[in-house]
């Protein structure tokens, strides 16, 4: 179930419990509850999956305080409302892929000094890399064997990001092009990454070091103008924004499940903004 099926369930659910006149103590509890799981699908659309039953505890806790406080119930109802206007208006409206549109940046690929393929997540249980990932690998290999560039730079994610023992993505994306071909492509490393602004100014290191004019930038599509943005912000080269194939969900919304989906990416991209803008 997407996070979107969720959180109309949620509310649904959120919804009866608050309106039974009976077993108020069970009431707000699963009120809290419910609130709980909500805030914790958010901190995962924002990227951060460590939360435990710990932190679902906590946030159920400050769930309970909102139901318990006339204010905050008041707040309460408002993110419930705004919650099912925001997901009404994605699966009925051209909302998401307007919004998707808006977060693209695509420009036609030149001769360039390098490939700098972002990473976009792995499957540390399976050692594999995550769908994202895949996509921009594929990409910036084709970008390769069109001849556009003879260096594909590759992100190896900090230690902070993954659990111990999880592999490099740089490793199995590595192994992949050893794979496919006989003479890979030559490979740069942008190490223990932590995010795209970290991956930027490493960049502009191994520019430095190599005298770049020209990189062309590989990315989800949705990821693509906020990437080219630090990216330029770094690097004195030209950086051409050449996106990934979005191999998850239709760009053109063409299911609802694609509709959902893309407003799920589109919360994590303006999240992600507003964080790098709070943390300037």
């Amino acid at each position: 179930m997407t996070a979107g099926a969720h959180s109309i369930t949620l509310t649904v659910i959120l919804c009866l419990a608050m309106r039974s006149p009976d077993f108020q103590t069970l009431r707000l509890t699963t009120v809290g509850l419910g609130i709980g799981v909500l805030l914790a699908s958010l901190l995962t659309l924002v990227g951060y999956s460590g939360f435990g039953l710990p932190l679902l505890l906590l946030l159920a806790l400050l769930g309970l305080g909102l139901t318990l406080w006339s204010p905050g119930r008041r707040v309460l109802w408002g993110l419930l409302g705004s919650v099912a206007l925001l997901y009404g208006a994605a699966l009925f409206t051209p909302l998401v892929s307007w919004a998707l549109d808006q977060l693209t940046e695509a420009q036609a690929p030149a001769a360039a000094d390098a490939i700098i393929v972002l990473g976009g997540g792995l499957n540390c249980a399976e050692a594999t890399p995550k769908v994202a990932s895949a996509a921009r690998l594929a990409r910036g290999v084709d970008l390769w064997r069109t001849g556009y560039a003879d260096t594909l730079v590759l992100s190896a994610q900090s230690d902070a990001l993954t659990p111990a023992g999880c592999p490099r993505l740089n490793d199995l994306l590595s192994k992949q092009l050893n794979d496919w071909f006989d003479t890979p492509p030559e490979l740069l490393i942008l190490q223990n990454v932590t995010d795209t602004a970290d991956e930027a100014r490493q960049a502009a290191e191994l520019e430095d070091q190599h005298g770049w004019q020209r990189v062309l930038l590989v990315t989800s599509p949705s990821h693509s103008a906020r990437a080219a943005d630090l990216f330029r912000s770094q690097l004195d080269a030209e950086v051409l924004s050449v996106p990934a194939e979005e191999w998850r969900f239709s760009l053109s919304g063409e299911t609802a499940y694609d509709r959902l989906v893309g407003l799920n990416v589109v919360i994590y991209e303006v999240l992600s903004r507003a964080k790098a803008w709070a943390l300037r």
